[in-house]
């Protein structure tokens, strides 16, 4: 879905008023590192103002050839660089509307099906309020019900200069204007919007922007919109696929307990980000250990790192072709193939038939969820 956010160690409360009002609550939670496609979406926006990838990515540390690099991730300081790059360039304090607008659910691998395939839009935010943490956003999701209205926020936001956080803020109310419209398969109307700062001089930008009212000077930034959304049925609706998807999102979050054995931790370290499988040296130096380490541990409980990643893998691809009506292509792409074909073939080795035949045969093999 959008530009969302993730927490990691709580550290001790901290709270800070700013604009003129003293109404936004900063707290001292701190994101985690993201990966570092999340620069791509807002990259491709600069691209096309005319900005190349080198000014962009002055002063951050990436280099144009770590964007190729699906296992690299990037520090909250090198992604504050990027956002200041891009407000210094463009000299624009509303590019982050601009920024946010690439940021469509398929961004989002696992998280942005669950929503897209949602029953209703209620649903879809209920998702998006559990698992936001699979996004890229500094912030926290709410939403909730007021008479006739229903309302959606972004909370918590991240101790940074204001111009940063109205950046971050601009985007993620774009890139969710964007996603609400893909989830419902028509464009999200707002029927009014709250933004703690006091518009920075652009209060009518604001308005055209979006469509609507606009109050500022507000205790979070949150849309306003008819309550008789929630319930709308959305077009993509599989409820039995974004129930499957969800429990994926939930491996993806869950803390191992102190009893987890060494291979479900390393289990959860493969699945950490959707589409992406890393290879032994990657998940050694995650886990701050040799490779030769890492190797030995494993035999110790009877595995090693290529029958444990086929196991993970084929382990999926079953249940998303029992699961779910995702096509071949997005199964593929989840699964961390480039292409349809090889996921097949892969297929083929581990079950002796192709993917296609194995659904058809689902029925005969295991029960579908319900």
């Amino acid at each position: 879905m959008f530009v969302i956010f993730g927490h990691c160690a709580t550290f001790p409360l901290f709270v800070q008023a700013i604009g003129p009002n003293n109404i936004m609550k900063r707290t001292t939670q701190m994101p985690p590192q993201h990966p570092l496609r999340a620069l791509l979406p807002p990259l491709e926006v600069m691209e096309k103002l005319g900005y190349d990838r080198c000014r962009c990515l002055q002063g951050t540390g990436v280099t144009l050839q770590q964007l190729d690099d699906l296992g690299s991730r990037i520090t909250l300081q090198q992604e504050q660089r990027f956002y200041r790059n891009a407000l210094d360039l463009t000299d624009d304090p509303l590019i982050g509307l601009r920024l946010g607008e690439p940021f469509v659910p398929q961004r989002y691998g696992l998280f942005g099906y669950a929503l897209l395939s949602a029953e209703t839009f209620r649903h879809a935010l209920v998702i998006a309020e559990n698992f936001g943490r699979l996004t890229f956003s500094l912030f926290s999701f709410k939403f909730g019900i007021e008479g006739q209205s229903a309302w959606f926020a972004l909370c918590d936001p991240p101790l940074l200069e204001e111009d940063l956080i109205a950046v971050y803020m601009d985007r993620d109310l774009a890139a969710a204007r964007v996603d609400f419209s893909a989830i419902l398969g028509e464009p999200f109307r707002v029927e009014s919007l709250q933004l703690p700062h006091q518009g920075r001089g652009n209060a009518q930008a604001y308005r055209q922007y979006f469509g609507c009212e606009v109050e500022f000077g507000a205790p979070d930034a949150r849309f306003c919109f008819d309550s008789g959304v929630l319930e709308k049925r959305l077009p993509q609706s599989d409820p039995d696929s974004s129930r499957h998807l969800q429990q994926q999102c939930q491996m993806l979050i869950a803390k191992l307990t102190a009893q987890g054995s060494f291979i479900d931790e390393v289990r959860m370290m493969i699945l950490a980000r959707p589409g992406y499988f890393p290879d032994i040296d990657y998940i050694a130096q995650r886990m701050e250990m040799s490779t030769r380490t890492l190797r030995r541990k494993l035999k110790n409980e009877g595995s090693n790192f290529r029958d444990l990643l086929e196991e993970i893998r084929y382990g999926l691809a079953r249940e998303y072709l029992a699961d779910t009506q995702l096509p071949m292509e997005e199964i593929s792409s989840l699964l961390g193939y480039s292409e349809a074909g090889n996921f097949s073939h892969a297929f083929r080795r581990w079950s002796g038939i192709s993917p296609t035949a194995w659904r058809q045969n689902v029925p005969l093999t295991r029960p579908r969820s319900v």
